[in-house]
């Protein structure tokens, strides 16, 4: 065997014949790791520097803690609040401040003034244009009640709603009373139907008579109650008919005029009585005119 065929001949890396796994040098990656000055490498410490957290802000002395979010001034929030205040210091400054004992006559006038209070008593206008029904108007007590209004500065248009309220009040009093006397009189009128029958009229004017006599109103609360009605019925049964006025005679305005009509009245079936000095006949004078003083 010759030399040239025993010795290997040295590869030529340019030649195209050389083994293709082979990589280029200007084809090799690049270290990136050991890598500075990039723009990947500046971004990333650029991004790095601006992550530090920043130093905590504390809160003003002066400003309230409903002000201070997130370590911040809330300053619309201060805004409104300040908007607030200025109107509210607004309206003091035009208002008018209570009255007290200190106050004198001129700052009484003037808080009177701006709500309302009329200048005397006698400047309220208590009484309505029309009444409720079944009430009466009294001008003392309207005068008492404006003067305890001026006293206590109550303004005009309130203590008229007042009034009215009170009158209003009366009037259904009023009527609850009405109501329940003409619930009474029902019963009473049935009780008395019950006891007297058909001559239940005869024995309502009986009873009538009698307490006319008496110098008894008839028409006093107290006949509401049909006992008090018997009873008078009962002691009228006793009595003689001429010992009882007339049935036309009616209320305690005659009771006067009956009475001298017995003393003057020639034909009253009691005059003889009276004048001859019978003690009963002139006792009843006497009580018919004392009723009736």
């Amino acid at each position: 065997m010759s030399d040239a065929t025993t010795t290997s001949t040295p590869t030529d890396v340019s030649s195209p014949t050389a083994d293709s796994t082979a990589v280029p040098a200007s084809t090799a990656p690049s270290n990136l790791a050991a890598t500075e000055g990039t723009l990947l490498s500046s971004a990333s410490a650029s991004a790095t520097a601006q992550a530090e957290p920043a130093q905590p802000v504390d809160k003003p002395d002066w400003l309230p803690e409903k002000f201070w979010r997130e370590d911040k001034a809330d300053v619309e929030a201060l805004s409104k609040s300040y908007q607030g205040l200025e109107q509210l210091l607004g309206k003091k400054a035009n208002s008018v401040p209570v009255p007290n004992e200190k106050s004198t006559p001129e700052e009484v006038a003037a808080y009177r003034k701006a709500i309302g209070v009329p200048e005397s008593p006698e400047g309220y206008k208590l009484k309505p244009e029309q009444m409720p029904q079944g009430v009466t108007w009294d001008d003392s007590v309207a005068k008492r009640a404006a003067e305890l209004a001026h006293k206590h500065n109550i303004p005009a248009a309130a203590m008229s709603e007042l009034m009215k309220f009170d009158l209003d009040r009366d009037a259904l009093m009023n009527q609850a009373a009405a109501s329940m006397i003409e619930t009474q009189l029902e019963s009473g009128r049935a009780e008395l139907q019950r006891v007297y029958g058909d001559k239940m009229p005869e024995k309502i004017e009986l009873a009538r008579r009698a307490a006319v006599t008496a110098g008894v109103d008839p028409s006093s609360q107290g006949f509401v109650d049909p006992q008090v009605v018997k009873a008078i019925v009962s002691l009228a049964e006793k009595l003689s008919d001429d010992r009882l006025v007339e049935g036309n005679q009616t209320g305690i305005s005659s009771t006067r005029a009956r009475a001298r009509d017995i003393m003057t009245n020639e034909s009253n079936p009691l005059y003889q009585r009276y004048q001859d000095g019978d003690a009963e006949t002139v006792d009843q004078v006497r009580r018919m005119l004392t009723m009736s003083a």
